[in-house]
């Protein structure tokens, strides 16, 4: 991809969003940056990134603009707060929106962007940091076809499985569930990293076993690839956003989450509260 094809901006650029800046940058896209960290600006002005001194400043002219913000708060002020991207993108521009958010959340975002002519693509990603600096990042696309297979080569610097998923807001219902799921998985990993404690096994052994066997899941090889200790300094404020968010959601529909929850709240690892 060459720096020309198409005006890019970025902002989020912290544990994820950091790396996709960087597999960006190598890739020979041409980046324009808006960081608020004087390390994170100073870092990737040495690398090539042209820097923007607002969020505004860094909307006006570019025709896609990423987004991976951690949290539904930093969304909304990042596109409609005081001085948000969406009234400096020009008509014409596509917002690729890679935090997780509420289905309502993202669809009335997506509405006052198509107002200004804008196209925001609702576009969870799953997966590590260590998945985005190999390029093996899932990205969930939802939203109009045309500015998906518009923003693809972007998406495929520094992923390597993008799924549509339908309209918007189809992407981050199916991310909400994929996250609930991860976290009853944790809590069954943890569950059996304390129960082999107690029965005199090697963690290190069990984790290592359980990899070859039917009781493997994805969780269970996180949690031997890094540890305990390190998957909670990584993981766990990810994770309890995540599922406060899908209770909300699914309570809000008059719904629960069923077992799924149960095993959630239930299980070792403090998910739920962090009090």
């Amino acid at each position: 991809m060459s720096n020309g094809e198409l005006a890019v901006g970025f902002v989020g650029a912290g544990q994820m969003g950091a790396p996709m800046v960087d597999r960006l940058l190598a890739a020979g896209v041409g980046v324009r940056l808006f960081a608020r960290r004087p390390e994170v600006v100073a870092r990737f002005e040495r690398r090539g990134a042209t820097i923007a001194r607002s969020a505004a400043a860094l909307a006006d002219g570019v025709e896609v603009l990423i987004m991976c913000p951690f949290s539904p708060a930093q969304v909304e002020e990042i596109l409609v707060g005081s001085g948000g991207v969406l009234a400096a993108l020009r008509p014409g521009a596509v917002v690729i929106q890679h935090a997780t958010v509420s289905p309502d959340m993202i669809r009335g975002l997506a509405t006052r962007a198509a107002a200004g002519g804008v196209d925001l693509l609702d576009a969870p990603i799953s997966g590590q940091a260590d998945d985005i600096r190999s390029g093996r990042l899932t990205v969930l696309l939802g939203g109009g076809a045309a500015a998906a297979a518009r923003v693809e080569p972007l998406l495929s610097a520094y992923s390597s499985t993008i799924l549509p998923t339908g309209g918007v807001g189809s992407a981050s219902v199916v991310k909400l569930i994929n996250n609930l799921a991860f976290a009853a998985n944790l809590q069954v990993a943890v569950a059996v990293a304390g129960l082999g404690r107690k029965l005199g096994v090697d963690l290190d052994l069990l984790l290592r076993a359980l990899g070859a066997c039917s009781g493997n899941s994805y969780a269970m090889g996180v949690l031997a690839a890094v540890g305990e200790e390190r998957f909670a300094e990584m993981a766990l404020p990810y994770l309890r956003k995540d599922v406060a968010l899908v209770e909300q959601t699914v309570a809000d529909l008059g719904l629960d989450t069923g077992v799924l929850g149960e095993i959630v709240r239930a299980g070792p690892a403090k998910l739920v509260s962090i009090d």
